[in-house]
């Protein structure tokens, strides 16, 4: 039966956000997704907002579903630029398809909302995947609001687990959040080996490829 996607900011889905906080758990079983029903309650549908990507179904009768989430970080040192994080495609519905057409629907809407650059933190492992879709290294590293309130980043090293880093400006009100773990130097933030491969995507010159 066919399907369609749209992005949701999860203020306006409340109904699938135990989905999606189940999806991240399954994700980063030690995340801390189960802030995601107080952070919403704050949210617009601009950074810093939470987003599902939402399968919707030609039959009348089937509910909505929920299939992935992103997190929207404004970067405060870029103009127009975003950062995404906690992004993944529930691991039960992989092989539809999904991952591979999450990237370019993000892609197609931030250009609508007027971003021009799209900042992903990954794995060195995963990074490929990205340098294929057109992302590239990157060296600037951006300076974000409200990172890894999740915490679905990674470890500093094989140690200590990093709650922030250099150039991330703590979320007013959740600072107590990002206490009682490593801050990462800006010497860590840049290094690939302590906490993952920054890439950024120039969202228009992607388009214009597709």
């Amino acid at each position: 039966m066919a399907s369609s996607y749209s992005l949701k900011p999860l203020h306006s889905i409340p109904d699938l956000i135990p989905a999606c906080i189940k999806t991240l758990k399954n994700e980063w079983p030690q995340c801390k997704a189960e802030l995601l029903p107080k952070l919403v309650k704050q949210e617009l549908t601009t950074a810093p907002c939470s987003y599902g990507l939402v399968r919707h179904s030609d039959d009348t009768h089937d509910k909505d579903t929920l299939v992935g989430h992103f997190r929207l970080i404004p970067v405060i040192n870029r103009e127009r630029a975003l950062y995404a994080e906690s992004l993944c495609v529930d691991k039960l519905q992989r092989g539809r398809g999904q991952s591979a057409m999450l990237i370019p629907l993000m892609e197609e809407f931030f250009v609508k909302m007027g971003y021009a650059e799209l900042y992903l933190l990954t794995s060195s492992h995963q990074k490929d995947h990205y340098l294929r879709n057109s992302f590239t290294i990157c060296d600037d590293l951006p300076h974000t609001l409200g990172a890894n309130l999740l915490r679905t980043g990674t470890a500093l090293g094989n140690h200590e687990y990093i709650h922030s880093w250099h150039g991330n400006v703590l979320y007013p009100g959740w600072e107590s959040e990002y206490e009682g773990g490593a801050i990462a130097t800006q010497k860590e933030t840049a290094d690939h080996e302590c906490i993952g491969v920054w890439v950024v995507c120039y969202l228009h010159r992607r388009l214009a490829k597709l």
